[in-house]
């Protein structure tokens, strides 16, 4: 590959730099090529790698990264020329977008992976004054115990959420054709209280430059963004954007009523703008986001959410938590699910 081709290669291979750095291999590449091909065109770019092939028919979200570890290297410049072949090296063909959010998606979880194996437990001076409000009612060793825990599990809680965020608002921002847009270059300016618009920008989860639209991307809406002083601020995005000259849409996909919701909703209609809820936000994004994109929405970003809204009830069953010598075992009466440990 030359320069340009290795760096168009990186955007499926690599984000960030320095430590946070994360790099997948060819082979990894060439196997998501071939399970978004498939997708699309139920067929592969190519039938010269076998072991590829067959690992690639399997549920995207069932592969282990011990089967995947155990397919045959191939070189990037070999990856490339199976990008070359399969159109992705085409920004216009309908495979480059479905293949890069599909990395994105994998390389994040890859991640994640990552984290969890390595996250450390905490040491004694990060958690140990938090035992004055709980010392006494237990035995010192249980506290110790579960003061451990709850740190660790409130570290891996914050991380998940993070790295979801890195990926689930751009990926759908992509399917509708826009963009997410920082506050630096953001298009919807904010106000001032004397009325007047500023220079400054406000962060946007997408812009649609052509329709001159910018969605608000919620999984929900709760009591809690008051209590965080973030209310006022999504209160005030429908009317910056109006005067921005933009459309203001607000997209939520828990369909629960709340007061704040209501008051959301009247906000955005008020000054021009579209609501989206529950399903209909699902809808939306299929209409949107035209056949193979609804196809990458419905096979990889909406069944986890749907799953785990039957069973994410408020009232969670009883599991238990093992820390054991090269892993941890979380399990109910029924399954068990084994996290690695560095």
């Amino acid at each position: 590959m030359n320069k340009s081709q290795k760096e168009y290669y990186r955007q499926f291979s690599q984000h960030g730099t320095g430590d946070a750095r994360i790099e997948i291999s060819a082979s990894e590449v060439a196997l998501l090529l071939f399970i978004a091909y498939h997708d699309i065109y139920d067929t592969f770019p190519s039938q010269e790698f076998p072991p590829i092939s067959k690992l690639a028919c399997k549920d995207f979200y069932k592969i282990t990264f011990e089967e995947i570890n155990s397919l045959p290297q191939i070189t990037p410049d070999e990856c490339f020329y199976l990008l070359e072949k399969a159109g992705a090296t085409n920004i216009n063909d309908a495979i480059y977008l479905y293949l890069k959010n599909l990395c994105d998606l994998y390389r994040r979880r890859y991640k994640y992976d990552k984290i969890l194996q390595n996250q450390p437990f905490p040491i004694s001076d990060q958690i140990a004054p938090r035992s004055l409000l709980e010392y006494g009612k237990c035995e010192d060793s249980l506290l110790a115990t579960w003061l451990e825990w709850r740190k660790w599990l409130f570290d891996i809680d914050n991380r998940s959420g993070q790295e979801t965020g890195y990926v689930f608002e751009p990926i759908l921002a992509s399917c509708l054709g826009g963009v997410s847009v920082s506050h630096n270059s953001s298009p919807v300016k904010r106000i001032n209280d004397s009325g007047y618009k500023t220079n400054e920008g406000r962060q946007v989860d997408c812009y649609i430059e052509e329709t001159k639209e910018v969605y608000e991307l919620k999984m929900r809406v709760t009591i809690a963004a008051s209590g965080q002083g973030r209310f006022k601020e999504e209160m005030s995005f429908p009317y910056e954007a109006k005067e921005s000259g933009l459309t203001p849409i607000l997209v939520v996909f828990d369909e629960t009523e709340s007061a704040l919701l209501t008051k959301l909703k009247a906000q955005f209609n008020k000054f021009g703008g579209k609501c989206y809820i529950g399903q209909a936000s699902w809808n939306m994004l299929y209409e949107k986001a035209g056949k193979e994109m609804s196809l990458f929405i419905q096979k990889y970003i909406y069944p986890p959410i749907q799953a785990m809204g039957k069973f994410i009830n408020s009232k969670p069953q009883s599991i238990q938590i093992r820390n054991c010598t090269n892993e941890i075992i979380i399990s109910d009466n029924k399954n068990e699910y084994k996290i690695n440990r560095k």
